[in-house]
């Protein structure tokens, strides 16, 4: 498509020829020509966020969710770096986010102008791509060097634009998007005989499933059942198994470390477990099955990489004749039933402040199929991930990044990119006061989400790990504000749950409600077991 207009028309053209149907952001003097370019055009809708790191973070998410490019935007300065904590996110959990960021005035650059630093320099830390463009007719090609790197890689790019860049004429063909969107072929490389040989000799195999493991999940299934393997969760990929499956001993952490997780003497790593990795037993042989040999853990006892549902596929056709351990096998399978009994009691449990693992259960009973569920940074995460049981939903949240406040921009990201979908977020106090603005950008773009504040007054997993550190806790404690009250000011229901008989019913109203609600859950901050 041609287009002949200034470069502000043309990244715009060229980003919905590429599918892009949302840019958030926040406005700024610096790219002042870009959204006058973006109200001259109908098919990328601005998403006004609250701050640059909300919007940096609601691409994440929707990147995440679709795997599609998303696209966020901010102004030279302090716009600039705001952005770069949800870039942050992007880049280390792999979502394919372009961020595009003013600059000023190419005759001010090097000089110590209001709002002028290298933004190369600094974004080169959070990105696998950064340039600055300033010949206008470098537009494409620059755009199609950050798209293609945001998607080989599943990272973050950044390209700055000068303010007068921006305006500046171009006239020139728009790229298709099959330019783009080109996916590294699969690279096939490994020891196939010492996976093999690790997995002969082992009688109480495990397989970890992780991140990047989402194709593969059939023949990660029909793998446990043809060596009697127990499965594992890891947190980032919980919604990939069902609960009900028989041998899903559910996620591994500080809520839930089963004693007979240390007996296996085998553990088959699918994809990526950032944080269920230091839960393994050392005993154990780890084998890693990777996309990427980049990704592959140099403690590894053996390892592959490539297409991960064909290297299984390998791996059983020779391993035709294994001797499944059977008692293992039952042992398994009763761990497994242990852990649904426990979160069915938990249900049952009724006494005040509400205990996070029963707010957890519950929601078993009252989250529709298909939902998608952002958590946040904090304790609860770690009673979700124990006491929810996946039944087709979908699980939004940051494995490695890690940053707090994250879980209300990831579910407007979602809800943005399918308003058909249920869309739950789960915050902690703490992350609720940093995001807690972002209630407006739900108001303000019709958003029926469901938000539930877990109120505890506290950092407890902060607070926790410093005693078991030998240091005395300090800093932990919160000063709260009434949730309540304050989403009411935003134009948001709000209410506030003590009784946790209450829970399942305003819940479920929340979630067929076309409105954006918030639940605070008075919680009683309860000790992580391990």
């Amino acid at each position: 498509m041609r287009v002949s207009g200034n470069v502000a028309d043309f990244i715009l053209a060229q980003l919905a020829e590429w599918g892009v149907k949302r840019i958030y952001g926040v406005l700024g003097d610096a790219i002042f020509p870009l959204m006058d370019a973006m109200a001259r055009q109908n098919k990328i809708e601005f998403i006004a966020a609250t701050s640059e790191t909300a919007a940096a973070f609601m691409a994440s998410y929707e990147a995440r969710l679709t795997g599609r490019l998303a696209v966020c935007t901010a102004s030279a300065g302090p716009g600039a770096v705001s952005l770069l904590n949800g870039l942050a996110d992007a880049y280390l959990d792999g979502s394919p986010v372009l961020a595009i960021t003013g600059q000023v005035e190419t005759k001010k650059i090097g000089t110590k102008a209001k709002q002028y630093f290298d933004q190369q320099l600094l974004y080169k830390n959070f990105s696998n791509f950064s340039s600055i463009l300033i010949n206008p007719a470098s537009t494409g090609e620059i755009l199609a060097i950050a798209a293609r790197k945001a998607y080989l890689d599943f990272s973050a790019a950044h390209i700055t634009v000068p303010k007068d860049v921006f305006a500046m004429p171009v006239s020139a063909d728009t790229l298709p998007a099959d330019i783009v969107e080109i996916r590294r072929p699969p690279v096939f490389s490994g020891s196939n005989e010492k996976i093999l040989e690790a997995i002969r000799n082992s009688r109480q195999p495990l397989i970890v499933i992780g991140r990047a493991a989402e194709e593969a999940v059939y023949q990660v299934l029909a793998l446990a059942h043809h060596i009697g393997s127990g499965l594992v969760v890891a947190q980032e990929a919980k919604s990939m198994i069902r609960g009900s499956f028989k041998r899903n001993l559910g996620g591994i952490g500080e809520a839930y470390l089963p004693p007979i997780i240390k007996e296996a003497d085998c553990i088959i790593l699918v994809g990526n477990a950032s944080y269920d990795q230091k839960f393994f037993p050392e005993q154990a042989k780890l084998i890693h099955l990777a996309e990427r040999p980049e990704r592959i853990n140099v403690n590894a006892h053996a390892a592959a990489s490539g297409d991960l549902g064909l290297l299984i596929e390998v791996i059983m056709h020779d391993l035709e004749n294994y001797d499944v351990n059977r008692e293992w096998v039952a042992r398994i399978k009763g761990e497994a039933l242990r852990v649904k009994q426990v979160i069915a009691q938990a249900r049952e449990d009724n006494s005040r402040p509400v205990l996070p693992l029963r707010l957890m259960s519950s929601l078993n009973t009252v989250v529709p199929p298909k939902s998608v569920i952002a958590l946040d940074i904090g304790e609860f995460s770690h009673w979700f991930d124990l006491g929810f049981m996946m039944e087709n939903q979908e699980v939004l949240l940051s494995s490695m990044w890690r940053s707090i406040g994250c879980g209300l921009p990831a579910a407007i990201g979602a809800k943005l990119a399918d308003r058909e979908r249920n869309v739950i977020a789960i915050v902690g106090d703490g992350g609720m006061i940093t995001s807690m603005s972002e209630l407006l950008t739900c108001v303000r773009y019709n958003l029926a989400i469901t938000v539930i504040v877990v109120k505890n007054r506290v950092y407890s997993i902060e607070k926790n790990k410093m005693a078991a550190e030998g240091l005395k806790p300090f800093g932990h404690e919160l000063t709260t504000p009434d949730f309540v009250q304050f989403a009411k000011s935003c134009g948001v229901e709000g209410f506030r749950i003590e009784d946790p008989a209450e829970i399942e019913d305003r819940i479920r109203q929340a979630v067929e409600s076309d409105m954006p609600v918030l639940l605070e859950v008075v919680c009683a901050a309860v000790d992580l077991p391990y």
